[in-house]
């Protein structure tokens, strides 16, 4: 029986944040989805998700910092790129810029998805040269 290996702990910390990270921001999408369609008791999950995903964005971006070394320079500056965006795209959200806060959440969405994929598919250093 083949025994299954685990990715080195780092790898598991930075795959985790990316996705925790990821299901805010699709969570987000979501509740804006359903309020924007009619249903304006969504609005306050929304609002409640922004400060959920801001901190995820930030603790995530914290977490991509502190192992930089295993994370690789790509997956810091996604990680770093995100939490200013979702940072700006919570005060675009307060100063009512709504056509613009739709559309940068889009593009966050995108660079979100793109720091899950590259922090999936990367390896320690250590790893590539084995």
């Amino acid at each position: 029986m083949a025994s299954i290996t685990l990715p080195h702990p780092h790898l598991i910390v930075l795959r985790t944040a990316a996705t925790v990270i990821l299901s805010c921001l699709i969570g987000q999408a979501g509740w804006a989805a359903a309020f924007i369609g009619g249903g304006s008791g969504y609005r306050v999950h929304h609002e409640v998700g922004a400060w959920v995903t801001m901190a995820a964005a930030i603790v995530g971006a914290l977490v991509y910092l502190v192992l930089r070394r295993s994370a690789g320079l790509v997956n810091v500056i996604l990680a770093l790129a995100l939490a200013v965006a979702v940072v700006a795209q919570y005060f675009m959200g307060e100063a009512g810029a709504t056509a613009l806060h739709i559309f940068s959440g889009v593009l966050i969405v995108m660079l979100g998805t793109a720091l899950t994929s590259w922090t999936y598919r990367h390896h320690l250093p250590a790893e590539r040269e084995v």
